[in-house]
This record gives C-alpha cells, structure tokens and sequence, in this order.
C-alpha cells in the first residue's frame, strides 16, 4: 500500500464483525449473509496459521435489534410478558445468528467456544462493572478462540432490572483483559466519512486521534433506525470511553468487512481503504 505500512503492534487481536456485515439492517430479513461470514472466516484461519490469536465479538444484527426494539427491552425487564419476550429474543438470537456464526467457523477450522455476556457480564447503568473473565482466559490459553456478541445483562439499577451490553462495548473489555493492542470492527461502510457516505462528497477519514473523534462525534450518523446500540456512533463513544487504551498504545481500525478479503488486507498493509483511530 502506499504511505506509511502499519504493523499490528502485538498479534493478539480483538475483532467483531458488525450485526450490519452479517445480516441486512436496513431491511425487515432474519436471512445471514453465509457467503460473506465464510470469506470473513477463511480470512481468520489464514491468519491463525501465520500466528495471530483472536477474540472474536460478532453483533445480532436485525435479528436482535428487531426484537429488542419490538418489545422495548432496552427500557428494562418489567412484568412476566417482559419475561417470555426476553426468551424469545434469545432463542431467536441463538437459532439464527450464534450457531450459525459458530457452525461456519468451525467448518472453517476455527477452534471458536461461546461465551454468553449474560453468564460473564455484569453492568452497572448500562456499564460493565464486573467480567468473570477467568475460564474465557483458559480457554484461550489452550489455544481457542472466544466469541461473544451483543446481549442483554444483569443490571445493578432495580428500575431496569437488565441492560443492553453491546458487542462495541465487550470488544474494549476484552481488549483490556487479553492486552490486545489492535481492536477491528468489520463493518458495512469503509470505515468514518466526514458526512453520510451515501452523499456526493463524502470523504473516508483515514486516520483520527481521539481529539478528532470527538470533534466529528456528533456528524456521524446513527446507523440504520433500528440499531438499538448506536452504529458507528456508538464506536466512537466507545473510544472516547476508553483512553486509556489508546495511550497504552492502543488502536481502532474499521473496515468495509463486506468487501471481499479485506480483513486479510488490512493486517497486511494492503489497503489503506480503512479507518484508523490512535492516540
């Protein structure tokens, strides 16, 4: 690529693929892009075998968000019909998107194990406050590669009860927890425009500090109507929420994971069609 090659500065890498690469946000379809995941996974086997290690994170897509938006869980769990939609969403989650996602790595030779948020998250307002990382840590340790996705989570605040713990959100977490130095979010875009890409005009902004980030904050749009979590907004959030990472030398990098091979691309200094956020 041309310019300044960048280098992965550790081989651990917390990546999730965007709700919005594996499923069609926009539209009403509970249909998984399978062709699109099993380039994505190919992509990570390949990788595997040079040496990187993964934690993969992966969204709901318009699976979850449909329904979590449907039944208003995001405002709280009150009342048994809360209860059984509660359910509801989950099953429909696990059917549709998790094993499938799981089903397609493994074909792939991934050795992938799920791990629920439910099971290992704690939130407190919405934020993690406890991670009972410690089995996710041994099985990674043995040489598998954790997965976890967008989900609803034990809350301390009684007037919710449970609250929406997003896959932006856990990708930060887990980054802490495994000191990876590089977070990739594969998404439906080429990474941050300065306006709508779907302008005349757009331009991808290559490269942003967190000064610049919450500088264009507020310019980002909010994703399709029904991303519950925030879309590209929520990422930026995610970042300014975190700046520790980043002075620890930490980055982002957001990348059109619908175009074919570009998680490949990306490691490797072959494109510079991306966005990347450092210190």
């Amino acid at each position: 690529m041309g310019g300044t090659k960048i280098f992965v500065l550790n081989k651990i890498l917390v990546f999730k693929i965007g709700g919005s690469v594996l499923t069609d946000k926009k539209r009403s379809s509970l249909e998984v892009r399978v062709g699109v995941l099993r380039g994505i996974a190919r992509n990570i086997k390949e990788l595997i075998d040079e040496g990187y290690r993964f934690i993969l994170v992966h969204g709901v897509g318009s699976i979850g968000h449909l329904l979590v938006a449907k039944y208003e869980l995001h405002k709280g769990i009150k009342g048994k019909e809360k209860l059984i939609r509660l359910t509801e969403t989950q099953n429909r989650v696990n059917e549709i998107i998790r094993s499938r996602v799981l089903r397609v790595l493994e074909e792939n030779g991934i050795p992938a194990v799920l791990f629920l948020p439910s099971s290992t998250i704690y939130q407190e307002n919405g934020r993690i406050k406890e991670f009972y990382y410690r089995p996710v840590q041994r099985f990674f340790d043995l040489g598998f590669v954790p997965i976890f996705s967008g989900d609803m989570v034990a809350d301390t605040n009684n007037d919710l009860g449970l609250t929406i713990c997003s896959g932006d959100q856990i990708a930060f977490e887990l980054a802490k927890v495994f000191n990876a130095k590089t977070i990739i979010f594969g998404v439906d875009v080429n990474g941050i425009y300065d306006r709508d890409p779907v302008l005349p005009g757009a331009r991808l902004i290559k490269r942003l500090s967190l000064r610049d980030a919450r500088e264009i904050l507020e310019k980002v749009g909010k994703g399709a109507n029904i991303d519950v979590s925030g879309g590209m907004r929520g990422k930026l959030r995610e970042a300014l929420l975190h700046p520790s990472f980043f002075e620890n030398g930490g980055e982002v990098w957001i990348f059109n994971a619908l175009r074919e091979n570009m998680l490949l691309k990306v490691i490797k200094g072959e494109t510079e069609i991306f966005t990347r956020i450092a210190g």
